[in-house]
């Protein structure tokens, strides 16, 4: 008896030993943590649970919550999310810092909830499969592979330009009703290589119809903290909410993947290296790439993978192009000198012809009109905020950031900084002229991220946008409806109505 007291003896204090041992480690890892974050300026917490409760107040109106704290304590501004720092960096320098560094490459875990629409894609992956996807993915997104697209962007923006004959009486509509569907069937005929018909017909496509849903729920989500960790999701209704809407997105990328992989197999011949071959290896799209990488490398990429990637890349190739031209649409028909200027630039391409199918060339010539989507971007940019996550610690401007500091980007404040955008809130195209552009910070402007998350898809959007711009507008005035001081009260509705693409 005296042996086994001893040995129960033993045993506890060596389990108190390391409890001790792990809470003294912690102790002090949180401590130098909290130290390090104190001389950054920031609001006053509560006690355990920092500044929660005003990130879920503000929720529905983050960006002005978030202007009020750079207004208040500078650049740089600390805020508390229980036991997380979070740091807003709005000044284009220091966020250069962040995004060029091999140290901030990683999600922090506000981005779990989204794992649930897109699993394990680039948006979501930890850094090693991110890497790797990005790899896989980069080469189907070259400008040569793009260039072959412009035809079927010029066809499918003809048959939307087509149906808006119907439109032609003067009265205000949505135009994202026409430019969703457009951009759906551009991205299924290109990147994926599947036929598509859905423009003009009365019951919309599940994309169509449940993405703007579903990423309304995922923004809500994101700024929702008790709704970050995984082992939660299954307790909100949220939840079931977006499993429903997803479902049909997700049988119907299930179903493309699993016919391209079968014509694949079924046309499949034997391997032959490029040394035994004087032709080039062609050239594919994003699926039918990702395919013959999956069935000739097996375990390089599971199915399951191959999935997630294509649900990404249809919501990241569709709501961008889709709501950004709806709104640089809008701005035109706001700023009628700026809409006169884009049909003189069109004149001098296509002259009198508004049917002439759009080449590269002519998209390369479109300085202009690139300037205006621009302008639209900055003013109401694709993502308006993004965050990363310190894996090391990492010096910005004074101030050490240690592991595990969640780093907010507003980009929606950078694009109005006053000091590199005069008038900030004023629509000027020519800001991205090359004498006004020239001189500012990199990071001043960065709607399609920046560093080595920037987008594989930005050469892709601009082209597509750039295709069904010009067919537009060739073809239609568009009227003034509605005023900025309109836009500006919903914008945070761009936040739920544009597409996570970093």
């Amino acid at each position: 008896m005296d042996v086994l007291q001893s040995w129960t003896f033993c045993c506890l204090s060596a389990a108190n030993v390391a409890i001790i041992s792990i809470a003294v480690r912690w102790y002090f890892h949180r401590s130098r943590y909290f130290q390090l974050g104190t001389g950054i300026p920031g609001p006053t917490g509560i006690p355990l649970l920092g500044n929660t409760c005003e990130v879920i107040a503000y929720r529905e109106d983050i960006l002005s919550y978030l202007k009020e704290l750079r207004d208040r304590y500078g650049a740089v501004c600390k805020l508390w999310v229980g036991p997380l720092q979070c740091v807003v960096l709005s000044d284009p320098k220091d966020i250069s810092v962040i995004l060029s560094s091999s140290k901030t490459l990683s999600k922090p875990m506000m981005y779990n909830p989204v794992s649930i629409v897109f699993g394990n894609s680039l948006l979501t992956a930890k850094f090693e499969d991110w890497k790797k996807f990005r790899k896989l993915m980069e080469p189907t997104f070259s400008n040569r592979i793009i260039d072959s697209y412009v035809s079927t962007f010029h066809e499918k923006s003809q048959r939307m330009a087509d149906l808006l004959q119907e439109r032609c009486h003067g009265e205000p509509f949505n135009m994202a009703d026409y430019s969703l569907p457009c951009a759906l069937e551009m991205l299924s005929e290109t990147s994926l290589g599947v036929p598509m018909n859905i423009q003009g017909k009365s019951h919309q496509h599940s994309v169509v119809e449940n993405f703007p849903k579903i990423i309304e729920l995922g923004a809500y989500s994101i700024l929702t903290p008790w709704m970050w960790f995984h082992w939660t999701h299954k307790f909100q209704s949220f939840y079931y909410e977006v499993i429903s809407l997803v479902k049909p997105i997700h049988d119907f990328v299930t179903r493309i993947v699993k016919d391209k992989t079968d014509s694949y197999l079924g046309s499949r011949k034997p391997y032959v290296t490029p040394e035994a071959t004087d032709k080039p290896k062609p050239r594919l799209g994003f699926l039918e790439h990702m395919v013959s990488t999956m069935v000739e490398n097996p375990g390089l990429l599971s199915i399951e993978e191959l999935q997630d990637q294509t649900m990404f890349v249809i919501a990241a190739g569709t709501d961008t192009t889709a709501y950004t031209v709806a709104t640089t649409l809008m701005l035109l028909g706001l700023h009628q000198d700026v809409q006169r200027k884009v049909l003189q630039e069109q004149a001098s391409i296509f002259g009198e012809d508004t049917s002439r199918p759009v080449t590269t060339r002519d998209l390369q010539q479109m300085a202009y009109l690139e300037k205006v989507i621009n302008e639209t971007m900055r003013l109401y940019p694709i993502l308006p905020l993004v965050a990363r996550r310190v894996d090391e610690g990492v010096s910005v401007n004074s101030y050490t950031l240690p592991a595990g500091t969640i780093v907010v980007i507003p980009i929606y404040l950078v694009h109005r900084n006053p000091e590199y955008f005069p008038n900030p809130d004023t629509f000027d195209p020519d800001r991205f002229s090359r004498e006004n552009s020239g001189s500012r910070p990199a990071c001043s402007f960065i709607p399609f991220s920046y560093g080595r998350k920037m987008c594989l898809g930005k050469s892709y959007a601009y082209m597509a946008m750039k295709t069904m711009l010009s067919v537009l507008l060739r073809r239609y005035v568009v009227l003034e409806h509605g005023s900025r001081d309109e836009m500006e009260c919903f914008k945070f509705d761009f936040f739920f109505e544009i597409q996570i693409w970093v």
